[in-house]
């Protein structure tokens, strides 16, 4: 357990993710992997402090535990980054719980001191075993879905298009209502 965040730490969710590959494999019913990283916070410890810096994560642990479902995998991936396992989601499915968790986070009440940026998520989804079929290839794919939302502009939900060229560029989808 993170001790910061009260998520699943790193290595947990590594052994948790080779788990569900097998477990999906064996059964052929998909999951999503969903990959979250806080938006400026290095912005958030340089003009507000480290203290407040953790208390943003701490809050943003607390938004992701109580966004996803008892079955799911949540755990911090590490620094400013998260990551959440699936079981048994399409992306459509993954896509509504990425966008709740967002705007638990962007609704956030935490008093920042100074100028500090208010706390967002750029969120990238993929799914097995479409956009990968191993760990690495799904953290490959997440990563790159993820780093789409932080170049469409942070604060959004991004996964790989659907359709026969799934390996294709991450583009930002349109928000989900939730």
């Amino acid at each position: 357990i993170d001790p910061l965040t009260g998520l699943f730490n790193r290595g947990f969710f590594f052994a948790a993710l080779e788990r569900e590959i097998a477990r999906s494999a064996r059964s052929g019913r998909g999951f999503c992997l969903v990959m979250m990283d806080v938006d400026e916070l290095k912005a958030i410890n340089d003009r507000a402090g480290h203290f407040h810096g953790d208390r943003v994560l701490s809050a943003v642990g607390t938004t992701i535990a109580a966004g996803v479902r008892r079955i799911d995998i949540a755990a911090r991936y590490g620094g400013d980054e998260f990551v959440a396992i699936l079981p048994e989601t399409d992306p459509t499915g993954a896509f509504i719980l990425a966008e709740k968790i967002r705007l638990g986070v962007q609704d956030l009440a935490l008093d920042l001191p100074g100028a500090a940026p208010r706390p967002s998520l750029s969120i990238g989804v993929v799914a097995y075993p479409y956009d990968g079929e191993t760990a690495d290839a799904l953290m490959i794919s997440a990563d790159g879905a993820m780093y789409a939302s932080k170049r469409a502009g942070r604060n959004r939900v991004t996964g790989v298009p659907p359709g026969p060229s799934r390996t294709a560029e991450p583009r930002a989808l349109e928000r989900v209502s939730v």
